[in-house]
């Protein structure tokens, strides 16, 4: 997901709250550090037992065709690699990026900015302007992930999630 992996400064964004214990948390993207298709689902030891039947498997979900060794290993890559990592300069940077994306809220055909925590934003742009706002961001060389919703008049929008959060 892309509120995992340390993307809002924690593990998973359920830690930034004290007593926040989700029953059940899909990983992704982040979790194979997009080099490949991979996932995950975590399940409190509470609610386990309601999904798997006693007379199961331990692992019904297992075989060829759902895992590989070299999904696992890049998995385990990426986890050794975010535990090594210094997040002091997170806060910061995710406060800078805060700022600036709040700053362009009205702005040209930006209508919106959504976000709250880390390198996460949600951009939406004036109905028919996102695919000239796209090629004028990628013209300077930054890359968005291009979102359209349902609904009259349709959304759009750029979903900002830098994958370079803490290095330079």
């Amino acid at each position: 997901m892309l509120t995992g992996m340390w993307r809002t400064g924690t593990p998973l964004a359920s830690h930034h709250w004290d007593g926040c214990e989700p029953d059940m948390v899909i990983l992704s993207k982040g979790l194979g550090a997009w080099y490949t298709g991979v996932g995950a689902v975590l399940v409190s030891p509470d609610i386990a037992p309601f999904i798997r039947h006693e007379d199961a498997d331990p692992l019904p979900a297992m075989g060829t065709m759902a895992t590989h060794p070299l999904m696992a290993a890049a998995c385990l890559g990426v986890l050794d690699e975010l535990e090594a990592m210094d997040f002091t300069a997170f806060s910061e940077r995710a406060e800078h990026l805060g700022q600036a994306m709040k700053s362009l809220n009205g702005v040209g055909p930006v209508q919106d900015i959504r976000g709250l925590l880390g390198f996460l934003y949600g951009v939406e742009v004036t109905s028919g302007q996102l695919w000239p706002v796209t090629k004028a961001a990628e013209e300077q060389g930054v890359f968005f992930c291009p979102f359209t919703g349902a609904g009259d008049p349709k959304s759009e929008g750029l979903v900002v999630a830098p994958t370079d959060l803490v290095r330079r």
